[in-house]
């Protein structure tokens, strides 16, 4: 797919998703393990990429001097100033763009984090380029998403396309690795925290291609793991665990 036609997608979707994705409360787990990963601190200028309902954005403008929060979705935008609002926070700009040509001079930011969006980027290794470009010497590099062991992937981008048509691939365990090395970064450290989420929250929130096929995929993972998701059972409520691994370098 081109990038114009996948971009589009992107915005469809997540235009779609934006009043929505907020008030899913797993989205807003570990937040505090990010601020200590990177710590952020009042010297900081903060850059968060793809940074969709502004969860992220936030969170880091509480301990930093200055947060931007870039996107090329303007529902997300509009719900991410919400967010700000709320929380009574000055130190947020917020800005339209393609991420895989951020609009800023290099060496701006001394955190450039991204939580959530590698998996619909089409160029992984350009976007990662850009970020350490934009970060300054001694900056650090966040990537926050979905990562799962090789032998996992191909089922769960199966899942993952059906639920959301902008989603383009997760990347394994190996490939994030290979990633950050391809860019530069020769010392790579990971951390891992598991998102939970019942299944029908999920669903109201997502907009699949094909519902009762997606429902069905996941109902029939449990005790078998092949979505690599760990769907468990309880109470006659299905709960999905996604292995969330943050990956962070030292520019």
């Amino acid at each position: 797919m081109d990038d114009k036609n996948h971009n589009s997608n992107i915005v469809k979707q997540f235009s779609k998703q934006a009043s929505a994705y907020t008030s899913i409360t797993s989205h807003s787990d570990s937040l505090d393990k990010l601020i200590s990963i990177s710590s952020a601190s009042k010297s900081d200028k903060v850059l968060d990429i793809a940074c969709g309902s502004g969860i992220v954005s936030c969170e880091f403008a509480k301990y930093a001097s200055h947060v931007t929060g870039i996107d090329m979705t303007q529902g997300m935008l509009d719900e991410a100033e919400k967010l700000q609002a709320r929380n009574n926070l000055t130190n947020v700009a917020w800005q339209i763009g393609n991420v895989e040509s951020l609009p800023y001079e290099d060496d701006s930011f001394s955190i450039v984090i991204s939580r959530f969006g590698f998996h619909h980027f089409l160029d992984p290794f350009k976007v990662l380029s850009e970020m350490k470009r934009v970060c300054k010497p001694e900056g650090k590099v966040l990537v926050v998403d979905v990562s799962l062991p090789d032998s996992k992937i191909n089922k769960y981008n199966e899942m993952e396309k059906n639920r959301d048509y902008s989603h383009v691939a997760a990347l394994s365990l190996t490939e994030f690795s290979r990633l950050f090395e391809k860019v530069g970064y020769k010392n790579l450290n990971t951390d891992f925290y598991s998102m939970q989420i019942e299944l029908k929250e999920q669903l109201k929130a997502s907009f699949p291609s094909d519902a009762n096929a997606l429902e069905s995929m996941i109902i029939a993972d449990v005790g078998v793991n092949d979505l690599g998701i760990n769907v468990t059972k309880i109470n006659n409520e299905y709960f999905l665990h996604y292995p969330i691994h943050i990956f962070s370098a030292e520019n």
